[in-house]
């Protein structure tokens, strides 16, 4: 059963730990980036709502013509008020974990990682969210597609499709 309170602490010691175990590697070097984003995304009706994220990069490889990152963050889901038939009112929030590989040559970025999630809705329901993400960057602007989903672990999963432009400091 969904708890807000007991998801929300949940969440914030999941992100506390997880960001400090990236603080070691992070250390050695000299530039972690933050990225913030903003868009919008979409469920399986074409509903659409405003989404917001921020997000912790710190480089943990080169590779030739590559940089693989850690990725921790938090995207937050706004609620679409009244949606007929479908409970999508509640705003969501998502901590997150994972890998972003980046190409220092073309701008491609892939990343994926597992998330756990305060508030619910028909499209983000479930403790446990898996999020990808895939786009372009340039220097410090990106344009990214994210997909945040629970792979069927609870239903229903209609999921989150969001279109972000990122800027990175």
């Amino acid at each position: 059963m969904f708890s807000p309170i007991h998801s929300s602490r949940a969440l914030a010691g999941l992100v506390v730990v997880l960001l400090g175990l990236a603080a070691g590697p992070v250390a050695a070097r000299e530039a972690a980036d933050i990225e913030i984003a903003l868009g919008a995304s979409n469920t399986t009706d074409r509903e659409f709502t405003p989404v917001a994220s921020v997000a912790w990069l710190p480089e943990l490889m080169q590779m030739h013509n590559a940089v693989l990152r850690a990725d921790a963050g938090v995207v937050y889901v706004d609620g679409r008020g009244d949606v007929v038939g479908r409970d999508l009112g509640d705003s969501v929030v998502v901590g997150h974990v994972g890998l972003r590989y980046e190409r220092t040559d073309s701008g491609l970025t892939l990343g994926a990682g597992v998330g756990g999630q305060a508030g619910e809705t028909d499209a983000l329901s479930g403790d446990v969210q898996f999020i990808t993400t895939g786009g372009w960057r340039w220097e410090r602007f990106s344009l990214l597609v994210r997909h945040i989903s629970n792979a069927s672990l609870n239903s229903p999963n209609d999921g989150e499709t969001m279109l972000v432009a990122g800027w990175r400091f």
